[in-house]
């Protein structure tokens, strides 16, 4: 549209019937297009200049309606694919978090994790944001314009293929320098927000022994760190900006100086080295998103990269492809058990014990024994390194373990509430649940009387891991949980030992509703709350050393027998 414009401005003779012998330095087959475009638009305005530039005018400004109506569209789209897809990764990441075993967690900073479901996903948001117009539409707009060019001068245009391999070989290094420093950029995020969460965790330990000074100045380190890496990325992404634009007006410069030489001799007319020149103005600023793009891609690969590490993590306890339904009616049998870290090093060793159905075991023993390591194991949170745990004979490795892990119901020494009601808190994975059956529940576990003082009862907020709530409250409604899920083997892992003289007989009170009529099995280091247990099992560097009831392990004089000395010695 912009040469009829310029034939119709610089020509003296309005004729168009002379236009094809002024077409020098372009292909004849695109001269006799042209001619025929131009005698056409002449016969339309009917001979008069001013109405075929009128026309032309109003259809520069139609095209442009429609372009922006389309891009307007296309960008819609662009929005909707760009959030779905950030939306599935995430959904990914979390499920995926889901399913990885806890020994993951335990060698992986909750920060860093935080830092890829957030900053990283970020990169690759703002990478798609940028990339998918760029990289998809731009090449297809930066042929279109290379076509035309070809069309209106070669001879021009092969000067301006010359520059490519340059340009493609500068962004090709400063792109893979900037993916390198971006994805040591989120492992710096990460560490600077795994300190950040361990500092809320453990503020008050951090106030009492007076180290505020002493984590500012690891967190400052650790921020500095972070700073230096982040401004040598973002350096590095703004050179892509000033290095495209700095080729493509050198480029225009020396075109500059080629076409009008061309003009001068007569091998090019000036409308056609105008419009030219036009096309190729338009071809910079996609060449700038294009090699923009190109950076952010960079970015966003670094990201997509630590993700992925994540995504496709081994999930060590799967569930079978064929699984069986979990049923028990007789016993639950560990079988010469050995189980390892990934360190190699042992932590229980040729572990053999059967535990009737109704029985309540007691696991004691110094710290580091293995005890809770055991309870895990039975609770399927690892699998075992050697041997078998058999539910009724069948491996617990042949159940689904959602399936399997309805039957297990856990009262930790560390009460796990979520910021949320004390209703959902009680019925946690369980939607369908009454508030008779909720409060029937608090009430056997003593805990309906404090949660109805409480201002709004059942609907009270609970706070941060359950911060408005004492310990003793909190463990209450633990119990209350695990009452409702109404388990057919109940494990308690110190669930008394940090709390007060008051706040222990209410919650051995609600302990002995919880386990009466199931198999329990008992985590203690208090030795006089597991006295009447049918069995102790008393371990020491992951082995079972000692087995027997009370007065048994008592007349040994075994290590059972040590240990009770030197609690009646401590008290």
């Amino acid at each position: 549209m912009i040469m009829p414009v310029l034939r119709f401005l610089f020509s003296k003779d309005q004729n168009t019937a002379q236009l094809k012998s002024q077409a020098h330095g372009v292909g004849e087959w695109f001269a006799d297009v042209y001619e025929g475009f131009l005698l056409w638009f002449s016969e339309l305005a009917k001979g008069e200049p001013y109405k075929a530039l009128a026309y032309l005018s109003i259809a520069l400004v139609i095209i442009t309606l429609f372009k922006n109506i389309s891009r307007f569209t296309a960008m819609n789209f662009m929005v909707l694919i760009r959030n779905r897809s950030v939306r599935k990764m995430r959904l990914e990441i979390y499920e995926k978090c889901l399913k990885l075993p806890i020994a993951y967690f335990n060698n992986e900073r909750k920060g860093d994790l935080i830092s890829r479901m957030s900053n990283d996903i970020k990169e690759i948001e703002f990478a798609l944001m940028v990339s998918l117009e760029a990289l998809y539409f731009q090449p297809l707009n930066i042929l279109i314009f290379l076509v035309a060019l070809i069309v209106l001068s070669a001879k021009l245009t092969l000067f301006i293929l010359l520059f490519l391999p340059l340009t493609a070989l500068i962004i090709g290094v400063i792109g893979r320098s900037l993916r390198k420093k971006s994805t040591r950029n989120q492992q710096l995020m990460g560490q600077v927000m795994s300190s950040f969460e361990e500092t809320l965790g453990g503020i008050r330990i951090i106030k009492a022994f007076n180290a505020s000074k002493f984590f500012y100045d690891r967190y400052s380190k650790q921020d500095q760190d972070y700073t230096r890496n982040n401004i040598s990325v973002q350096r590095r992404y703004d050179l892509s900006s000033p290095i495209s634009e700095t080729i493509g007006i050198t480029v225009s410069a020396v075109l500059l100086w080629l076409g009008g030489r061309m003009v001068f001799r007569n091998e090019l007319d000036p409308e056609f080295f105008l419009t030219y020149f036009a096309i190729f103005s338009q071809l910079i600023p996609p060449f700038k998103a294009f090699s923009n793009a190109l950076y952010a891609a960079q970015k966003g690969m670094a990201s997509l990269e630590r993700i992925q590490e994540l995504v496709t993590a081994p999930v060590t306890v799967e569930d079978p492809i064929s699984p069986v339904k979990p049923k028990f009616e007789s016993e639950l049998a560990l079988n010469g058990v050995g189980f390892e870290y990934n360190s190699g090093i042992s932590v229980i060793n040729h572990f053999n014990l059967t535990i009737k159905k109704g029985q309540t075991i007691a696991f004691v023993g110094p710290s580091g024994a293995g005890k809770t390591t055991v309870t895990d194991l039975i609770s399927r949170f690892y699998d075992v390194t050697h041997g078998s745990i058999t539910l009724d004979g069948q491996d617990i490795r042949n159940f689904n373990q959602d399936d399997y892990r309805r039957l297990i119901g856990i009262v930790s020494q560390e009460s796990v509430l979520f910021n949320d009601t004390v209703k959902n808190n009680i019925a946690l994975g369980l939607p369908n649940l009454s508030q008779t059956e909720i409060e029937s529940a608090a009430t056997a576990a003593y805990a309906h009387e404090f949660i109805m003082e409480m201002e709004l009862g059942y609907d009270t907020l609970v706070g941060e891991r359950g911060g408005k709530l004492s310990g003793g409250q909190r463990q209450r409604l633990s119990i209350a949980r695990a009452l409702l899920k109404n388990p057919e083997i109940l494990i308690l892992d110190e669930a008394t030992s940090a709390l007060d003289s008051q706040s222990e007989k209410a919650v051995q009170m609600a302990l002995e509703t919880l386990m009466k009529d199931r198999t329990s099995l008992i985590i203690a280091h208090r030795l006089s709350t597991v006295m009447h247990a049918d069995l102790i099992v008393v371990m020491d560097r992951g082995r079972i050393v000692e087995t027997g009831t009370h007065q048994e392990l008592v007349a040994k004089q075994g290590l059972y027998n040590s240990l009770i000395q030197l609690q009646e010695l401590g008290s």
